[in-house]
């Protein structure tokens, strides 16, 4: 069985995303992601709330939190991403 996660290029290669986050007037909104296993969940639960969170916050900053890496990279606005779906086969 596969499961599917979300990556973003990231300094020249993909990384699996754990979140994507914005801060507004002190305030951190976050998405974090969890492996889906359906074809609805890959696009309702991942690619659809991301794509709605990009386009409210194009004018702010956006971080991308890697999985596993301990610094968060921080986009200009409207300029983060790009992003992908990857299917991963489950160990």
């Amino acid at each position: 069985m596969s499961y599917v996660r979300l990556e973003a290029w990231v300094g020249g290669e993909w990384l699996e995303v754990s979140a994507v986050s914005v801060t507004v007037e002190e305030s951190a909104l976050t998405l974090s992601f969890e492996h889906q296993r359906t074809e609805s969940g890959y696009w309702g639960l991942i690619w659809e709330p991301l794509e709605a969170f990009l386009r409210e916050y194009r004018d702010e900053p956006v971080v991308v939190v890697p999985l596993g890496r301990n610094l968060p990279v921080m986009f200009a606005p409207g300029s983060a991403g790009p992003f992908r779906l990857a299917e991963v086969p489950d160990d």
